[in-house]
């Protein structure tokens, strides 16, 4: 296994069309369609969208270094056409090379190479950013669903531990005459 950081954002024999997706969908399908989860799935979801995210950056960084790469053949592209082919042509005036260079089709193909580039660097930033909005929504959901877990866990002293019908009064400890939970010379109605 390569260490280096180079080996990240190798291009060497790289092709847009050949960057595999198949694990991005793969993790996106086991994403709930509806929002309906519960706790268990949801904490296993978590991992998976950190696991998109990943493959979606490693992916976005080596695409980035491709744009760069395309870049520099545009500009060469250009200055072939406008230099020497445009000359070849016949064309004298700056202007004249300038149009010629902007319709060449070397240089077309790699405007078009760098458009395709651009926009699988979209999708793959929107797919991170789909992955994101997954995780940060199971962290909501997670945390207050622990949340009401913890609230329910408090000591509630209230709670009628000592059978079925005896009075409420008598169930948290309170002597009551006549049944009435609210008689206890607190509240006065009048």
């Amino acid at each position: 296994m390569n260490n280096k950081f180079i080996s990240k954002i190798n291009i060497d024999n790289f092709s847009i069309e050949d960057i595999d997706i198949g694990e991005i969908e793969r993790i996106q399908s086991k994403l709930p369609r509806n929002g309906v989860i519960d706790l268990n799935i949801a904490e296993r979801l978590l991992i998976f969208t950190l696991e998109g995210q990943n493959l979606c950056q490693e992916k976005i960084t080596q695409i980035d270094r491709w744009c760069g790469y395309l870049e520099g053949l545009k500009n060469k592209a250009w200055s072939n056409a406008a230099l020497v082919k445009a000359k070849e042509k016949g064309y004298k005036t700056a202007k004249d090379k300038e149009w010629y260079a902007a319709a060449d089709d070397d240089y077309i193909k790699i405007l078009n190479k760098i458009t395709i580039a651009k926009a699988a660097k979209k999708w793959m930033e929107n797919k991170s950013g789909y992955f994101s909005s997954w995780h940060y929504a199971l962290k909501t959901f997670i945390r207050r669903d622990y949340l009401i877990e913890n609230s329910t866990n408090m000591t509630v002293r209230a709670y009628n531990t000592r059978g079925a019908g005896e009075d409420f009064g008598s169930a948290i400890g309170q002597e009551n005459d006549n049944g009435d939970f609210c008689d206890n010379g607190e509240i006065d109605w009048g």
